[in-house]
């Protein structure tokens, strides 16, 4: 029994030590596989982070551009928020040049390498059209143009906004794309203004990519200009693409054009920007245009009777100041509203999800365009200061939003507002009523309402 007892003792140590052995075998494997990827895998990894933190924003951030904007008469801006770091190249040329050669004989680079940049052209000439070809960050191989501001004379623009989608309703490539499109057809238009809300959620990339793609067109033609909206939360990717978020004007022709930013996020109080604006309309003798966010009038449900503190604040000044016209969005319809000499125009029809205005319409509402899709054109005439504004509709939407009833051929006019300075005479009759009563007789279908400021 004792020799027994030895005997299966020293088995089990014997097969415990085994067992052990074996163990040991296994862990000395498991630790050269963990050293192999220590020494080799960690450190390629926080390589890769030590040369570029924004690692995360590489996969997900498309990119974006060109984008033309803060054309002067002789300077212009050119944005490209790239998914790489890179250093694009902007190669461009005046229209007769090119026409005559079909080639750019001018070229500028970034200043530094990266991902976000915003090339300026200087020395240009006013009043003229240029063409251009952007390189070296994965940009479309294509030419574009842009045209700067005349010194004087006659000066066409594009307003529209409120172009964000509807998911999983619908996206930018369904409904905001028909209207850029259709923008890009215009002839001689110097700029277009998006008024807000460019896309529903700022930080989704894809979304990004998809207003890019919309807009592809219409960029490649002429300038655009950006306001921000509600929706348009990321200030810092906005004044990478657009160079600002803040209250600005420019001058086009005989017409100035004031972008404020109406929202409750924006770095100016509606105080200081009144106080702003009263500085940047001072002695200007041309016309005068704002255009921001949030409408001023509006028989929206939501808000109906419009902002009050817009009215508070910022019409004393647009009334003292002259203007003569104000354009905003956020609402997604057409409305137009007169109140004390000043047309107030809401152009929401850029491809946000439709909705009817409360049926009692507000005091001073002159006529309005529900479920459609469109924008406005803008002419100022330099001699006789006329403001011609022209409601473009390019497609009708279903009252449930899920599809578009009809797409219009181009032309399509809803209506055409002439605003017409009254002029103070003394001894001799007042000859606006007369130029009234010619554009109104040379009217197609009764569309033209003429205003006297």
């Amino acid at each position: 029994m004792q020799f027994s007892k030895t005997l299966m003792s020293g088995f089990f140590q014997e097969r415990d030590w085994m067992i052990i052995r074996r163990r040991m075998v296994k862990l000395r494997v498991c630790f050269i596989i963990a050293a192999i990827v220590w020494l080799v895998v960690c450190p390629a990894i926080a390589l890769s982070f030590t040369e570029n933190p924004d690692i995360s924003k590489d996969i997900t951030t498309p990119s974006m551009g060109p984008v033309v904007f803060g054309t002067t008469r002789n300077s212009t801006v050119i944005s490209i928020v790239a998914d790489r770091t890179c250093n694009p190249t902007i190669r461009y040329a005046n229209d007769s040049y090119f026409l005559a050669s079909q080639n750019y004989n001018h070229e500028v680079f970034s200043p530094q390498s990266g991902r976000d940049h915003a090339i300026r052209i200087t020395d240009l000439e006013p009043g003229t059209k240029y063409h251009y070809h952007a390189s070296g960050c994965g940009v479309q191989d294509i030419d574009r143009t842009f045209s700067t501001f005349p010194a004087t004379g006659s000066c066409t623009f594009v307003v529209y906004g409120d172009t964000r989608e509807q998911a999983p309703l619908y996206n930018q490539t369904e409904r905001h794309k028909l209207v850029a499109d259709r923008i890009a057809q215009e002839q001689d238009v110097l700029f277009v203004i998006n008024s807000g809300d460019l896309v529903a959620n700022s930080t989704d990339a894809a979304e990004w990519s998809r207003f890019f793609n919309a807009t592809e067109k219409v960029r490649s033609m002429t300038t655009y200009n950006a306001i921000p909206g509600n929706h348009d939360t990321d200030r810092l990717l906005f004044r990478q693409l657009f160079g600002t978020d803040n209250t600005n004007f420019f001058d086009c022709g005989n017409t100035r054009i004031a972008l404020l930013d109406s929202t409750d996020v924006s770095s100016m109080t509606l105080e200081d920007q009144a106080g702003w604006l009263t500085s940047a309309f001072g002695f200007y003798k041309g016309a005068k245009v704002v255009i921001m966010h949030y409408p001023t009038y509006s028989s929206d449900d939501k808000h109906y009777g419009g902002w009050e503190n817009i009215q508070r604040i910022l019409v004393p000044v647009f009334q003292e100041s002259g203007v003569r016209l104000v354009f905003s969005s956020h609402v997604h319809a057409f409305e137009q509203v007169k109140r004390n000499g000043i047309t107030y125009i809401t152009e929401g029809r850029g491809g946000a999800p439709a909705y009817p205005l409360n049926k009692t319409r507000i005091p001073g509402s002159e006529r309005a365009y529900e479920n459609t899709l469109g924008y406005s054109r803008v002419t100022v005439s330099p001699d006789s200061g006329i403001i011609s504004v022209d409601i473009i509709r390019v497609a009708d939407v279903s009252p449930d939003l899920s599809r578009i009833v009809t797409v219009y051929p181009t032309g399509i006019t809803d209506a055409r507002i002439r605003i017409i300075p009254r002029r103070f005479h003394t001894g001799f009759p007042d000859i606006t009523d007369l130029i009234c009563g010619f554009a109104q007789n040379g009217d197609e279908a009764g569309k033209t309402e003429c205003l006297l400021f």
